[in-house]
């Protein structure tokens, strides 16, 4: 699968590729149940925007004790956060870690319960995204780097357009990614 990722899930849901951008003032004025509250938000934002933004749904998910899905451009980018990744592995139930890397030495000395997994050669190498899980079922962000430090992209707690965009992965990586087993 080739393209765009972001215009793969747009493709599905016509409607939610509409809904104007969020005001760059929502990174930081809103609080995590802000964004709960928004239930979907289209996002045209920098990267520091969405590290905030990355954060509050990494404390969710540490917090409650839930799965985890992270996608990364390359290497450089998980090193960034190595320490804390390193962190939430030891007290997350399942944690999926997706790159544009090809690095033995990331997928050692990793708990059972940790996946490393490569995306070299498809078209989420410029894909990021943090996603969890709440009652309802999948909800996060999801975006792709349209280049000059830009990312296009949503984040969202209508479990259908999260769960689509997380098969889509898990389809373009010939792998399973389910966030709502029951013993997660």
């Amino acid at each position: 699968m080739g393209g765009s990722f972001i215009d793969q899930i747009y493709s599905a849901f016509p409607n939610e590729k509409k809904i104007p951008a969020v005001d760059d003032m929502v990174y930081t004025h809103w609080n995590f149940q802000d964004f709960q509250d928004a239930e979907y938000i289209n996002i045209y934002a920098d990267r520091s925007d969405l590290y905030g933004l990355s954060l509050m749904i990494e404390n969710y998910a540490a917090k409650h004790s839930v799965p985890l899905v992270a996608a990364f451009e390359d290497e450089a980018r998980y090193k960034y956060v190595e320490d804390r990744y390193a962190k939430l592995m030891k007290s997350l139930p399942k944690i999926w870690i997706i790159g544009n890397f090809n690095n033995p030495y990331l997928a050692q000395h990793l708990p059972q319960h940790a996946s490393v997994i490569s995306c070299v050669g498809t078209n989420l190498s410029t894909v990021w995204i943090v996603v969890t899980r709440d009652s309802n079922g999948p909800i996060g962000l999801v975006a792709e780097d349209f280049g000059n430090n830009k990312f296009k992209g949503f984040f969202s707690t209508k479990p259908a357009i999260v769960k689509y965009s997380i098969d889509l992965v898990a389809y373009i990586l010939k792998t399973e990614i389910d966030l709502m087993r029951k013993e997660w």
